[in-house]
């Protein structure tokens, strides 16, 4: 039986891993193995920094959260650093089947985090983050809650996810959709468009897309929806409006009292709700 030499890089000590593959009658690869289990390198990890896979606790619901909710989050000191699955994933005090990371981003990137949470035993994936405003009025600090996204980029297809809308799941979504309507705090749902080229967004694009009704465009979405689609996991993500495209210029939002202020909003919502679950 062959073997297949895996060396992953980031940052960190290179590990090898040795992975058995299928072999056809002829003796030869199947070419349509996959030859990576990211199952496999989670758990050396774990194990290189004293963790047994099958016996600690990983919270099934994990937040990815961009950088200033992130930052938000552990200056409220809601939770402790645990384990050093798809980054330095947190867990809140109170309810362990919670924790929250710094999300990775764009699509490539936060699709290999959710491989490494999913494969650690994460089952649902909330992604918080921003978005440009593509309809016309959307304002920066609007919240948005998205049911999938346009897919403008190439993990989905290379996913074997070649539609053009990824879902986001339903189930989670009208979750987050009634947490959001209790706490009184308004939003606008729908989708939304992502693209792997976040400096590139032509006018031609704006319009299409806001004619297909998308609300805002984020680099995440799709990397996220296709792995939860693919690992049969739960995903979904909620977006700040931090910059709106317009005939005339790009505004971008960043400073503005009403960003900062719905960072605080949901942060709030968050540990006010799932540290009591």
């Amino acid at each position: 039986m062959s073997n297949f030499l895996y060396i992953r890089t980031e940052s960190r000590t290179i590990v090898h891993l040795r992975k058995k593959i299928h072999m056809n009658k002829n003796n030869t690869i199947n070419k349509n193995d996959i030859l990576t289990d990211p199952a496999q390198i989670v758990r050396l990890e774990l194990e290189n920094a004293g963790y047994d896979m099958d016996t600690i606790h990983i919270p099934k619901r994990v937040f990815l959260l961009a950088d200033s909710f992130y930052d938000t989050m552990l200056s409220r000191n809601c939770g402790e650093y645990r384990y050093p699955l798809g980054g330095e994933l947190y867990v809140f005090y109170e309810n362990e089947e919670v924790g929250f990371i710094k999300g990775h981003m764009c699509s490539p990137a936060i699709a290999t985090q959710a491989e490494d949470l999913i494969a650690g035993g994460v089952e649902e994936l909330i992604h918080i983050g921003f978005a440009g405003g593509l309809q016309t009025d959307l304002k920066p600090g609007d919240i948005v809650l998205t049911d999938g996204a346009y897919n403008d980029t190439a993990v989905a297809r290379l996913y074997g996810f070649d539609e053009d809308i990824i879902d986001a799941t339903k189930a989670l979504t009208d979750g987050l959709d009634r947490l959001l309507t209790q706490n009184a705090i308004s939003f606008r749902r729908g989708k939304h468009w992502t693209t792997d080229a976040g400096y590139h967004e032509t006018w031609g694009q704006i319009i299409d897309y806001r004619e297909k009704g998308a609300l805002c465009v984020e680099m995440e979405g799709v990397g996220l929806f296709t792995i939860a689609n693919y690992r049969k996991c739960a995903a979904s993500a909620i977006y700040v409006i931090s910059d709106v495209f317009d005939e005339n210029r790009w505004e971008l939002g960043w400073g503005e009292s009403n960003l900062g202020a719905s960072i605080d909003k949901i942060t709030d919502v968050i540990i006010s709700h799932f540290m009591e679950v």
